[in-house]
């Protein structure tokens, strides 16, 4: 599935729904903080330490990822594989738009957001731009990129990507941004399903960090 900008869209202000995905957004970043090997591309003295990104990108494949990939292949029950997710994050610090997404999906079903999927951006080449972010499908799709840290509507979200971002994901003034759910991989599969409310209280106990004042109950 692959989901373009429509041309005729004007949100206006931004209403409690673009608000509370905001917060979302934020509390993934506030209770997982961590270091974007990618996002260090962007600061203007990079160069004067070329040994931090590489550092950061063998920090997260090598601990963040093979940890949650151990943690997730061992462990078969849903709380379990939920911990896969957050505890190698929060124990490293690192991550990138992926461990972003995931959280941000995660963080999302506990406060009681439906019909959540991770995409994928492309440009309308058809050209992976190599960033992943939530999909909230609703009557007005939206964005919630935590790892950029905002949410918004669908057509605002791409004319943010780009104007305001379009140096960090290299998309051109020609190109067209849409997002498409063709991501084939177990974690995403896991995380594409509601959760039930059974499984929604026992992880408040378990993460009462991650409740938002709108609360599933």
């Amino acid at each position: 599935m692959q989901i373009s900008p429509s041309q005729n869209i004007n949100f206006g202000s931004r209403n409690k729904t673009i608000r509370f995905a905001d917060d979302i957004a934020r509390r993934v970043n506030k209770c997982y903080p961590r270091i974007s090997s990618t996002r260090i591309e962007c600061y203007n003295n990079i160069s004067k330490f070329p040994n931090i990104e590489p550092k950061l990108i063998q920090k997260i494949e090598n601990s963040v990822r093979s940890l949650k990939s151990k943690l997730f292949d061992e462990e078969n029950t849903f709380f379990e594989n939920i911990k896969a997710f957050i505890f190698p994050v929060k124990r490293y610090k690192v991550g990138n738009c992926g461990e972003s997404a995931q959280l941000a999906s995660i963080i999302a079903k506990i406060n009681g957001l439906k019909d959540c999927q991770i995409v994928q951006l492309m440009n309308d080449k058809g050209e992976d731009l190599d960033h992943v972010v939530l999909l909230v499908n609703d009557k007005k799709s939206y964005i919630i990129d935590s790892w950029l840290g905002f949410a918004d509507y669908v057509p605002n979200a791409f004319n943010k990507y780009k104007n305001e971002y379009s140096h960090i994901l290299n998309i051109e003034e020609s190109e067209s941004v849409i997002l498409s759910s063709d991501i084939d991989n177990v974690y995403n599969d896991f995380l594409k399903n509601d959760f039930s409310r059974k499984q929604i209280n026992k992880l408040k106990r378990i993460y009462p960090e991650m409740i938002i004042k709108r609360g599933y109950v």
